[in-house]
């Protein structure tokens, strides 16, 4: 018959191959930003951060039985935000210069 099935894994070999999963997973970062329980979002100017706004939010989309933001009204000028993963915040450019806007939780 020969070696058909291949050859079988060491026990080391699977749990190399189990920890470089895990090490991948674990090193991934979440920062989705979801909608809170009570629907209130809070954003604060990334510039300006003594004062917080409160934000219209435009569209959401269910993922994993949880509401996501996909568009924030800007508080400036009201035209749709979009999220922006690598600063973890709402940027809008639609006014003079980039405004970045983070959601404060509403502790």
């Amino acid at each position: 018959m020969g070696d058909i099935m291949g050859r079988r894994q060491t026990m080391q070999e699977k749990y190399k191959q189990q920890m470089k999963a895990y090490r991948k997973k674990r090193m991934k970062v979440e920062n989705t930003p979801f909608l809170p329980p009570d629907g209130n979002v809070l954003v604060m100017d990334s510039l300006n951060p003594t004062k917080t706004l409160k934000a219209e939010v435009l569209k959401t989309q269910e993922r994993q039985h949880r509401q996501v933001i996909i568009h924030l009204a800007c508080p400036e000028c009201n035209s749709p935000m979009d999220w922006d993963s690598n600063w973890e915040a709402f940027i809008c450019t639609k006014h003079g210069k980039k405004s970045i806007y983070e959601i404060v939780s509403n502790d």
